[in-house]
């Protein structure tokens, strides 16, 4: 574990070394001129500014802190592709890792460094490259005064400035210290795309041999010297706070330190994993009764069904008169649709381990909040946040689940409580049952046509709880004043042009906690809108293509999406015996993606032979990363389809292991996902959700032409359909 540490604190070492400062995100204030030796007191090993840093070491070996977690995206890898292809090294000479939290590592307006909204590359691409390009010229100004040749006769490449002229050359790690001493310039030269050599092109991900030669560190992975390990057992039902504990039921289990109380039940402390599991297991617990102790699913999709009748609900848009457009039109569709909770269900279980040394607390922990993490320890440990260092390994599965950072509240309180290092971990169990869920959705949908079959008006009406209220309830109360963009996230922007238009979502209160869940209401909102497009196409009838190409025709770059996915997916082309297709569309996390799935139906039994994917994300980083996540959100987005649910009875979830809530199996994923990227040359935009939410609409449609049913709820299984 020492050697962890020394990795993850590496920024700190070599006296002599270039720093510089990445420019915090949006503010974007003037770099500082002089890079001092106060660089020495920064969390990240950077100079006085409170930044985050590229760091060239005098063995030229260059280390960024990045701002993102890896987990499992390929971020880490991209970053150092910006970093190499801009610095001019070798991409082998980059080693990225997690920095300290700090003003230019958070992303704003929050004001906060964690990890979501497929924010990696987006957000921070141009960030990394003006911090590289002024690194780079740093460099070549050393170099120029060293040489004492003037700056524009200097190259660089590979790590080193040479002067063609006399065949002279330093290398970086040779100019490092001096580099250090100059002004970095405010307007750095920045490389025009077409003298990159290494964004762009497909590259090796930096994780993968860790990942499959087993040497990579996860959070369950930590050891540290006179660790204690921590288990625990937490209420099954969501809002019970505990009520009390029988210690002397794990009195007889060896190796047993302590119990410790927790908000929402217990942790059992032993000297070993075994003994705090079965601790776990046995310890007696009671908690307190909450009102809403008894919410089962029917009650819960009763209150969704009075959200889309009540008289009051939030207005996300309104344009024209939607009510004397759906009286005018020769034909009106409606349907209404249902989703259930999903589970994040990632394959490591939620960790911690804390470090109480005195005032100063140490964290490891696989998150994607790291600011927020730091914040729980200083709570619970009772110091400055200034006290706290987080150490993030490698995460097994984030989704979004990892944003939330309750486990390391409970692992400095189990820390400081047995006054030695802790690592608590929790069961599969509770990782089900206290796991903030995606939430329950429905939506009730009308479109207008007129007498040729044209879309002239669309009306919906959504109702689930509000994720912003559980996961920002001070904004979602202040500033948004009850707007919570996730609720009709990829509506009230869609491309679509409806005529008449008018999105409202109504609040529904219940007592589980909802959470960020890969794509968030995008993937409620993909299968329910475009579900009913085909419906709609149906009822007008017209191809469902050629449907979304009329409610797309003002926009090239949405129809370019569309028509790739069309033209490559082989719409309209004959088919195998038995085959059937269906097709989507949906833009979100700033990128726009269509899908083709091509699928066959046989003792009920769907089979998904071939999904084709168009994306634009606007440019790509790394194209081989790009055709993975797609390849990912479209496996992550079947499963999900196929027969993910959570379950409420008695106020707690029904499904607490694998073996009631299935993820998909190799043998059911398609037998082909084929990626096309499109390189528009528009704004950069995401990569790692929005491959997910056009998958369960495109499989529903082609369900519905295989087999005439209108599947208007999730999963499948409910229908008596497998995958």
């Amino acid at each position: 574990m020492d050697g962890l540490m020394e990795r993850r604190t590496i920024l700190k070492a070599a006296a002599a070394a270039l720093v510089v400062p990445v420019a915090p995100a949006l503010a974007q204030p003037a770099p500082p001129r002089v890079i001092t030796e106060a660089a020495a007191n920064s969390p990240n090993g950077g100079p006085g500014q409170v930044t985050a840093f590229l760091r060239i070491g005098t063995d030229g070996k260059v280390t960024f802190a990045s701002p993102v977690t890896e987990m499992g995206q390929g971020t880490h890898t991209s970053h150092a592709m910006i970093v190499a292809d801009e610095l001019d090294c070798a991409l082998s000479a980059v080693e990225v890792i997690a920095g300290q939290p700090e003003p230019a590592l958070r992303l704003q307006p929050v004001n906060e460094m964690y990890s979501g909204a497929s924010f990696g590359i987006r957000f921070w691409h141009d960030r990394i490259r003006r911090a590289c390009a002024q690194a780079r010229m740093v460099l070549v100004e050393a170099a120029a005064q060293r040489l004492g040749v003037p700056a524009d006769q200097l190259a660089t490449a590979e790590g080193r400035v040479t002067h063609a002229a006399s065949g002279r050359a330093l290398s970086y790690g040779e100019l490092a210290e001096a580099a250090a001493r100059l002004p970095l310039p405010e307007q750095p030269r920045i490389k025009p795309a077409a003298e990159r050599r290494i964004t762009g092109r497909n590259a090796p991900r930096f994780d993968i041999p860790a990942k499959t030669n087993g040497s990579a560190v996860y959070g369950h992975d930590i050891r540290l010297p006179g660790m204690a390990f921590a288990v625990a057992r937490l209420s099954p039902v969501f809002g019970a706070e505990l009520d009390g504990f029988d210690r002397a039921s794990v009195a007889g289990i060896r190796g047993i330190v302590d119990v410790v109380p927790l908000k929402n039940g217990v942790a059992v402390v032993a000297e070993n994993t075994w003994a705090a599991m079965e601790g776990a297991k046995r310890i007696a617990v009671r908690f307190k009764p909450t009102p809403e102790q008894n919410l089962d699913s029917a009650e819960l999709s009763r209150r969704l069904r009075a959200g889309l009748e009540a008289p009051d609900a939030f207005r996300g848009k309104n344009d024209g008169d939607i009510e004397a457009t759906l009286r005018g039109a020769a034909r009106v569709v409606e349907a209404t649709y249902e989703a259930p909770y999903l589970a994040h269900a990632p394959m490591e279980t939620e960790n911690a381990t804390v470090r109480i040394q005195g005032d100063r607390v140490e964290v490891w922990s696989s998150t994607q909040h790291q600011d927020w993490c730091v914040r729980d320890a200083a709570r619970a440990a009772g110091v400055p946040p200034a006290n706290v260092r987080i150490h993030t390994p490698m995460t097994g599965g984030g989704f979004g689940r990892r944003l939330h950072t309750e486990v390391v509240e409970q692992a400095t309180l189990v820390a400081k409580a047995v006054n030695r290092p802790v690592r608590l971990i929790w069961t599969r169990e509770d990782e089900f049952a206290q796991s903030y869920w995606r939430p329950a959705f429905a939506a009730k949908m009308q479109a207008a046509l007129d007498a040729q079959g044209r879309v002239i008006g669309f009306n919906i009406r959504a109702a689930g709880q509000s994720v912003m209220g559980d996961y920002r309830p001070a904004l979602f109360a202040g500033p948004l004043r009850g707007n919570d963009p996730f609720s009709l996230q990829s509506v009230s922007d869609t491309r679509y042009r409806f005529g008449a238009f008018r999105a409202e979502w109504k609040r529904v209160e219940a007592a589980p906690k909802v959470w960020l869940w890969r794509s968030v209401g995008s993937s409620q909102f993909g299968f329910f809108i475009e579900s009913f497009l085909d419906e709609v196409a149906q009822a007008a009838g017209k191809d469902p293509l050629a449907l979304r190409r009329e409610l797309l025709a003002h926009d090239a770059r949405a129809l370019r999406v569309l028509n790739t996915a069309a033209e490559q997916g082989g719409w309209g082309t004959p088919l195998a015996a038995g085959r059937h297709r269906g097709i989507a569309y949906m833009e979100c996390y700033g990128s726009l993606c269509a899908q083709v799935a091509e699928i066959s139906v046989a003792n009920n039994q769907v089979r998904v032979h071939r999904v084709t994917v168009a994306i634009d994300s606007g440019d790509v980083v790394n194209p081989d990363t790009v055709a993975a996540q797609m390849q990912g959100g479209v496996v992550w987005g079947l499963s999900a389809m196929a027969g993910e649910k959570v379950t409420l009875k008695g106020g707690a979830a029904e499904q607490r292991n694998f073996d009631a809530y299935p993820i998909l199996r190799i043998g059911s994923a398609p037998a082909q996902v084929d990626v096309h990227i499109i390189r528009s040359g528009e704004a950069l935009g995401g990569i790692g959700e929005p491959g997910v939410p056009p998958l369960a609409p495109a499989v529903c449609n082609a369900i519905f032409a295989a087999t005439g049913r209108r599947l208007r709820s999730l999963p499948l299984s409910d229908h008596g359909l497998s995958v």
